[in-house]
């Protein structure tokens, strides 16, 4: 009878906490941030944060997306990708659009340090309000020690050097005018490992674990830190693998992740970014962690069978 008691007390604290964490909590802050950026004056991004947004990886998928919903927004934006032609094209169609101001930056991330100096400098005049540490590239699925080192270095320099040094340069510049956001997408895999895709999912580890410590250290400096994690989002990076076996139609696509994603700046500082990923997370949160590592093995495993030679470069 006592161990009966024992284990029904709990299982309600268990069950307490978990509503508590994943549900309420997370309701009762975008709610409360809703209801308070309502009432303020400062009701528009560019009003909040400051006038420009700089966007990494900005030509494809999530940072064309989020490029596309901010202009929509106001906001002028500095576009950094690796393709000039892409730049282009994707800044005419922003500025013809919206009729922001659009600024760009070719800037190749897989090659490291060396590219900094140049996008400081050209960031040093700029109002910079936001910052969207966007680009990543996850590459081919296959078993770690098949890839080249190439490969691996090229997966750091890309997704989290970028997140280290882009923060390190626009930083400064958002805690003197104590106010901005930085915007940090990370990805599902971030908070459980992926099997075949093991320093993509340790690399986007990196910006969730840097987010969350970041967020601490900024707390009453008027500069904000938002952790994106989005699941699956229809962007070419998944091009490549078997599409009906991660959810098939019912995935969100850009456009919809990006206008859910960014209706939500400002209003939780962790986000999935659109309701349907935030239900897998819930659901997701009620298995346990070493059957859904197993799970994911399988899964991928599956994936890697169907996958082309294709690799695409954007953020999960």
């Amino acid at each position: 009878m006592m161990l009966l008691l024992l284990l029904a007390i709990v299982g309600a604290y268990a069950t307490a906490w978990w509503l508590l964490e994943n549900l309420i909590i997370p309701a009762a802050i975008i709610t409360w941030s809703s209801l308070r950026l309502s009432a303020s004056r400062k009701k528009s991004l560019a009003q909040r944060y400051g006038k420009w947004a700089v966007i990494t990886g900005a030509t494809d998928g999530i940072g064309k997306g989020y490029a596309q919903q901010l202009a929509n927004k106001g906001m002028n934006l500095v576009l950094i990708s690796r393709s000039e032609a892409k730049l282009n094209k994707v800044s005419q169609e922003i500025r013809i659009a919206t009729g922001v101001e659009v600024k760009t930056i070719v800037a190749d991330f897989s090659h490291g340090e060396p590219i900094y100096e140049n996008i400081r400098e050209q960031l040093e005049s700029i109002d910079i309000g936001m910052l969207v540490n966007n680009v990543g590239v996850m590459g081919r699925l296959d078993a770690f020690e098949t890839l080249s080192q190439q490969h691996h270095l090229q997966i750091v320099n890309v997704n989290v050097l970028s997140v280290l040094l882009m923060t390190h340069i626009v930083l400064p510049k958002l805690k003197k005018a104590a106010r901005g956001i930085i915007i940090n997408i990370s990805s599902g895999l971030a908070v459980f490992p992926g099997p075949y895709v093991a320093s993509y999912s340790a690399s986007k580890s990196f910006g969730h674990s840097f987010t969350l410590a970041l967020q601490e250290e900024l707390r009453g400096s008027g500069v904000e830190c938002q952790l994106v994690v989005p699941g699956f989002v229809r962007t070419n990076m998944i091009e490549n693998l078997s599409f009906k076996n991660i959810g098939g139609r019912l995935l969100p696509d850009v456009h919809q992740f990006c206008a859910s994603a960014t209706w939500l700046i400002g209003k939780t500082d962790q986000t999935a970014g659109h309701w349907y990923q935030g239900l897998w997370n819930v659901l997701s949160n009620l298995v346990p962690f070493s059957i859904r590592k197993r799970v994911t093995g399988l899964i991928f495993k599956h994936l890697l069978a169907g996958q082309t030679d294709k690799v695409k470069r954007t953020s999960l």
